[in-house]
């Protein structure tokens, strides 16, 4: 994180310490390192903020914050989608004050439309932010990705807050992306508990169905045959050769190809290293 804590602290009032056992602080100052990472902007934000929480910690909380410092490293991935400070911000209020919003947003087809919605929760996951909202215009649910959303406006307006179509956010959010149209159709049918296949393999929870205490279906529709493809050889890995595949004949050139990549790639490596010098 750039920036540094020496000289941030200069004109902070004295006060009480703050009621943090030492698990809290080092779980907050985590957190600010990490935000920086999914959100932009925020960088120079999060280091001032880290600076004010040690002046007001006891000096054996400042330490392990110290140490948190010094000993950890968040790199930032090209892939990994950015927010913009400022839409999270005005979002997160409105989700606080129940208060709808507007703002312009793009499909996941490149299609612009303007929204107006009522705000409910603010859901990060595997680096990206959802906003999860009543969308008056459409009179429906909606999850709506934050990197595509632009230009929030608050309207003034606040309402009764409504109750989620689901036991939690977190829990509407999954059942959301595994509900989301895609390109190509496949499931597999895994000899392996459920439970088994969604703690070893990332798999949505709701793409998983048990057949029994020793067999589960699992959903590995995608757009991108790559995804199915990674996806069923983690689960044949787990099924120990076991595992079948169904889906649409669409796939079949696909996965044919990926089989002569990775065939031509361990015949590369059987070959001798001098053969394989004089191939290049």
């Amino acid at each position: 994180m750039p920036g540094s804590l020496e000289g941030m602290t200069a004109d902070l009032p004295a006060r009480m310490p703050l009621p943090f056992d030492d698990e809290e602080a080092v779980a907050l100052a985590a957190a600010l390192r990490t935000a920086a990472t999914s959100v932009s902007g925020i960088e120079e934000t999060a280091v001032r903020a880290l600076a004010k929480l040690e002046q007001l910690l006891p000096a054996r909380q400042r330490d392990q914050i110290s140490a948190l410092q010094h000993s950890t490293v968040s790199p930032r991935f090209d892939g990994t989608p950015q927010v913009d400070l400022a839409a999270l911000a005005t979002l997160a209020a409105a989700c606080h004050d129940h208060e709808i919003i507007t703002f312009a947003y793009e499909s996941r087809d490149g299609t612009p439309s303007t929204r107006r919605v009522e705000p409910h929760t603010l859901i990060t996951t595997h680096g990206r932010w959802y906003l999860a909202a009543y969308d008056l215009d459409r009179d429906a649910w909606r999850t709506f990705r934050v990197d595509r959303l632009t230009a929030p406006d608050s309207t003034g307006r606040r309402v009764p807050p409504r109750r989620l179509p689901a036991p939690d956010a977190s829990a509407y959010l999954t059942a959301s992306l595994a509900a989301l149209p895609t390109r190509y159709s496949a499931r597999a049918t895994v000899p392996s508990d459920a439970e088994t296949v969604r703690a070893r393999t990332g798999v949505l929870p709701s793409r998983v169905r048990a057949l029994d205490g020793h067999t589960c279906i699992v959903d590995l529709s995608a757009d991108d045959p790559l995804h199915i493809a990674v996806r069923f050889l983690t689960l044949e890995n787990l099924g120990r050769g076991a595992t079948t595949l169904y889906g649409t004949t669409e796939l079949v050139p696909h996965l044919e190809e990926f089989a002569h990549c990775l065939a031509d790639a361990a015949r590369a490596l059987a070959q001798p290293h001098d053969e394989r010098e004089a191939d290049r």
